[in-house]
């Protein structure tokens, strides 16, 4: 499943292709028929991505996407649109196209093929829908209600700089929950945008077994970890994939230049040993998804083991 990232360079890939600019709505899939006749020959105003979510407002209507696991938009144009060929859970190379135009100097797209849930068409290029778990319209109450269910997302704050008041709701969240943090890591109503990527390489790189009850993080434990997060997200969202090992990272030293491509410290090396302190790092299932994490690394606290 796209982690919250990846909705948020999807809707920058909106913005910057989309909105503003007068639309033509389909499904050539026909499930998504009702919603694209309220959608089409409007005005998109703005994307908004929420953790996993993406909104886009046209006035009282907000057309709501939730990817999923299987979740997918496509693009192409012509030399003027600058999307890429796709974003979501199923990449696709782009085949080539030459644009043709119809008399009113609109890009002729090309057919669908596959299950497009909805196609976006703009003069320049298009986009298509493939996949996904939610594609609704939202009228403002409901809108509302959706928001109100989600934890905070870290690419909500300003770059640089960490928003108080989100930290406090994320610190509070954990507070009132006695599962494992790796358990709520993974709940959207706790912070929004992580996924099992996201949630093994932060504990790990803070340290914190995935056991720990999430009520006995505290202090400066849970703000490292946002920390940690709200930088993982903002490095996925600027290169645009998950990266959170690094060849030059200090612990490496000189074996730093065999780990080139090797893009996780944890994520899927379970079996193998710890870059850090030479432990196997291990896996398990935790409510339906592989959980990975290094015990050398991350131990339980004395007073969690001993209860």
């Amino acid at each position: 499943m796209p982690e919250g990232h990846t909705l948020h360079r999807l809707a920058a890939q909106l913005e910057e292709n989309f909105i503003g600019r007068p639309w033509r709505v389909s499904s050539p899939q026909g499930r998504f028929e009702a919603g694209a006749k309220r959608l089409t020959d409007r005005v998109p105003e703005r994307a908004q991505a929420w953790g996993k979510q993406l909104f886009v407002h046209l006035g009282p209507d907000i057309w709501q996407v939730h990817l999923g696991l299987y979740g997918a938009f496509s693009f192409r144009g012509d030399s003027s649109f600058t999307a890429p060929a796709t974003l979501g859970a199923p990449r696709v190379a782009a085949e080539e196209f030459t644009p043709s135009y119809a008399e009113d100097d609109w890009i002729i797209p090309q057919p669908a093929t596959g299950a497009v849930r909805a196609r976006i068409h703009v003069h320049n290029g298009w986009a298509d829908l493939r996949g996904p778990a939610r594609c609704a319209v939202l009228n403002p109450m409901q809108y509302e209600a959706i928001i109100a269910r989600l934890g905070p997302d870290p690419l909500q704050q300003p770059v640089g700089e960490t928003d108080t008041r989100l930290l406090e709701q994320f610190r509070s969240n954990l507070a009132r929950r006695r599962i494992s943090i790796g358990a709520a890591l993974m709940d959207q109503a706790v912070i929004a945008g992580v996924g099992n990527i996201y949630r093994a390489e932060s504990l790990f790189e803070e340290g914190v077994s995935p056991d720990t009850p999430a009520n006995e993080l505290r202090g400066a434990a849970v703000t490292a970890l946002w920390e940690r997060l709200t930088e993982q997200l903002r490095t996925g969202f600027a290169e645009g994939i998950i990266r959170t090992l690094r060849p030059e990272a200090p612990e490496l030293g000189a074996r730093g230049g065999d780990l080139r491509l090797r893009r996780h410290w944890v994520y899927q090396h379970q079996g193998t040993p710890c870059l850090r302190c030479g432990a196997t790092i291990a896996e398990r299932e935790l409510q339906g998804r592989r959980l990975y994490w290094c015990p050398g690394c991350q131990p339980l606290p004395a007073a969690t083991a001993r209860s």
